[in-house]
């Protein structure tokens, strides 16, 4: 693990602090969740189950007219908009809503074309039939377990009412009619908070176990949407490789080319006058050398923009090290990564940290940046965020380039940078090694 601050010893972000939550902490937070997933599923089952009868019943007594056709599409769009809404509520237990993948019509296709197109895309009819299985099995299963909790909950909290019964309390064992008996009805239902919390959950696993199948796409789907990805994200490598070719021969023809055809012809000039005018010659002379420093700083500076040699030699760490070094910016580095990855890899995050301290010294009137490196189950995290005035444009050409070869690696680059809240770049690759 390192941690160096360039230029100022001052932090710029605070750093993340882990924490270790005790088991009891963890289940009372599992529990929770369960608990409003369940709550939750007893409002949307109710509106699932309202949903598939309106629109079967609606949907078949019409459906011999044309007026039908166009119910059928207005139901089948009511049923994915259920669907999306159910993956949402998983995501309360399991922290990600479920996947979702859809045929759609081409842009410009009249309503029936389509209504052809959902009536033979497979999640349609699974969205179908979980609106159903939702209205029904799943409004059970979120009346047990919200009934569960409410039992054990005034269990609990008898003590606190108990008097105010017309009639004593009637547990089935037992009747409460006095003060220490709800005591200890009180600390059975505190023995039993558990028990409910398993039961509570395995409910919720059993729920996720039907939902999951009809609300997430199949494996052939999956495979289809990969391809899909991977075809526009190679074709995107294409194009950012393209892009990158034009720019160095640019770089090349209007920088060093340039730069070496004076100093040929500052030389000859310079061997044309050596006798006749020695000191004009020196002049001559003198002038080609400056020139050949230049181009030697535009070549070094054209090799660094193409793939810096300290990241060959050294590795990621000690290469954005310095570039941290050449930042006017006051900039901290957390980094926790191996000496060396993948080539590409290390490629790909430098240029994430270049680009990111580029925009940060030029548009985002930041002091301080911070730069975190880490792995995270086989992927490197890239994260710099800095303290500037936010509002960076997502789609500008230079992070758009950064996304396409971040993309072409199968990684992730996402930009949050709200108004006057500063900037950050968080970017994930793959880095099997």
């Amino acid at each position: 693990m390192t941690d160096a601050t360039t230029d100022n010893p001052t932090m710029p972000l605070d750093p993340p602090t882990m924490t270790v939550r005790p088991l009891g902490a963890k289940l009372s937070a599992r529990w929770w969740r369960d608990f409003v997933f369940h709550s939750v599923g007893l409002v949307t089952s109710t509106i699932g189950f309202t949903l598939w009868v309106t629109a079967v019943s609606v949907t078949l007594s019409l459906l011999i007219f044309l007026i039908g056709l166009f119910v059928a599409l207005g139901s089948f769009y009511a049923f994915r908009w259920f669907a999306r809404l159910e993956r949402r509520r998983a995501a309360l237990v399991q922290d990600l809503p479920i996947p979702e993948h859809y045929r759609d019509a081409p842009k410009g296709s009249g309503w029936f074309e389509r209504l052809k197109f959902i009536v033979k895309d497979p999640a349609s009819w699974k969205d179908f039939a979980w609106t159903l299985l939702c209205g029904t099995l799943g409004f059970a299963i979120s009346i047990v377990a919200v009934t569960l909790w409410g039992l054990v909950l005034g269990l609990v909290t008898l003590p606190a009412w108990y008097w105010a019964l017309p009639d004593t309390a009637n547990i089935g064992i037992y009747e409460v009619d006095t003060f220490p008996m709800a005591l200890l009805t009180a600390a059975i239902g505190i023995v039993l908070i558990p028990v409910c919390g398993w039961f509570a959950h395995l409910l919720t696993q059993a729920e996720l176990a039907m939902m999951r199948p009809l609300l997430r796409p199949s494996r052939e789907e999956q495979l289809a949407e990969r391809v899909e990805v991977l075809t526009s994200t190679r074709a995107n490598a294409v194009s950012a490789q393209a892009a990158e070719l034009q720019r160095i021969e640019r770089d090349l023809h209007d920088g060093a080319q340039a730069r070496l055809v004076a100093l040929a012809l500052n030389l000859g000039m310079a061997a044309d006058k050596f006798d006749s005018d020695p000191e004009q010659a020196r002049e001559l002379l003198a002038e080609a050398r400056g020139e050949a420093r230049t181009a030697l700083v535009e070549l070094r500076d054209l090799a660094r923009g193409i793939h810096p040699p300290i990241l060959t030699d050294r590795g990621l760490e000690a290469a954005v090290t310095a570039l941290a070094a050449r930042s006017p910016l006051a900039v901290t580095i957390e980094a926790d990564v191996p000496d060396r990855l993948p080539p590409a890899v290390e490629a790909a995050a430098y240029f994430v940290v270049a680009e990111a301290l580029a925009n940060a010294t030029k548009h985002s009137r930041a002091l301080r940046v911070l730069v975190r490196l880490r792995l995270d189950g086989g992927r490197l995290v890239v994260e710099v965020a800095d303290d500037g005035i936010g509002g960076a444009n997502a789609d500008g050409s230079g992070l758009v380039g950064l996304r396409r070869r971040v993309e072409a690696l199968d990684g992730e680059l996402h930009v949050v940078s709200p108004r006057s809240s500063g900037t950050t770049l968080h970017a994930e690759v793959p880095c099997a090694r």
